[in-house]
């Protein structure tokens, strides 16, 4: 039975979303800000997480941020904060969906059900291929060509961090500014279509303070 954590400070819907994913057949954890939904995902097998933005103490945009880094949990963002920019942001925090606020139930339940099946695959495919076969599967993956050499470099210098300087000068042939999200764009885009293909979005980590790795026993 699939496992779905709601955290969303509101406790009227996080109560509503309980009932009717149970309803489902899912079992259901709730949280009402982002340091406990960390808690949650880091003592428990969750395979979705639904995910407000305006949270007390870390946001959702920095609770993304933290389950990109430390799982492989498949992210769905609720909020009422529809306009464009606020989903590239969402997006760029690690989101794989976006569903604005006030939202349909059955639109709700097929999305997660699409995003389940995608979890489901990226375990089968995970668990059966090996590194060479994996990597010729990345190789065919629908990139652009400045993503595809972007994650080429990070294959050749496996399990080690590469500065996003390194990045930027050597890929994107850009001289070096740390407010650039120009490369932060492109790693996004490399995730998104990661779990697009059923593979696992933390095969790239973010290494705090000096770049990306990349993982893939992850």
């Amino acid at each position: 039975m699939p496992t779905i954590l709601v955290a969303d400070d509101d406790l009227r819907l996080c109560q509503l979303l309980e009932t009717v994913l149970t309803e489902e057949n899912y079992d259901v954890y709730l949280a009402n800000n982002g340091e406990q939904a960390i808690n949650i995902l880091s003592k428990n097998p969750v395979d979705l997480l639904l995910l407000d933005v305006m949270m007390p103490k870390l946001n959702g945009l920095q609770t993304a941020r933290q389950v990109c880094r430390r799982f492989s949990t498949p992210i769905l963002m609720l909020t009422a904060m529809a306009d464009e920019a606020s989903k590239i942001e969402g997006f760029e925090a690690g989101a794989d969906q976006y569903l604005a606020k006030p939202f349909s139930v059955p639109e709700l339940l097929v999305r997660i059900k699409s995003m389940l099946r995608r979890v489901a695959l990226e375990r089968e495919r995970h668990g059966c291929t090996n590194e060479n076969s994996l990597e010729k599967h990345i190789r065919s993956l629908p990139f652009t060509k400045t993503e595809l050499e972007l994650f080429e470099h990070l294959i050749q210098h496996q399990g080690s961090a590469v500065s996003k300087k390194e990045l930027q000068i050597k890929i994107l042939k850009r001289e070096y500014c740390e407010f650039d999200r120009n490369l932060d764009m492109h790693i996004s885009n490399i995730r998104r279509k990661l779990i697009q293909a059923g593979l696992p979005r933390n095969m790239i980590l973010t290494r705090r303070g000096i770049g990306y790795s990349f993982e893939p026993q992850r």
